[in-house]
């Protein structure tokens, strides 16, 4: 029983460092993901709030145009 118990011991060394960096690396990924989500998200509603402003946008193009065209 001790010689399997050594070397499992010598397993869980060896295999510990490896455990770590996996963590390591699959924190980061979760990070980056979550971070690409909340650009996106950021972005979307970004978008959805200066959509209905762009109608006016639009009108007071059109005015400023037409003001020109009138005033040549």
């Amino acid at each position: 029983m001790t010689d399997i118990q050594a070397r499992l011991a010598d397993i869980n060394r060896r295999v510990a460092p490896v455990l770590e960096e996996h963590a390591r690396l699959t924190d980061a990924v979760n990070k980056a993901v979550t971070l690409i989500l909340a650009m996106a998200a950021f972005g979307v509603l970004t978008f959805i709030a200066i959509a209905p402003t762009e109608q006016s946008f639009k009108a007071g193009a059109v005015i400023n145009q037409e003001q020109i065209t009138w005033q040549k």
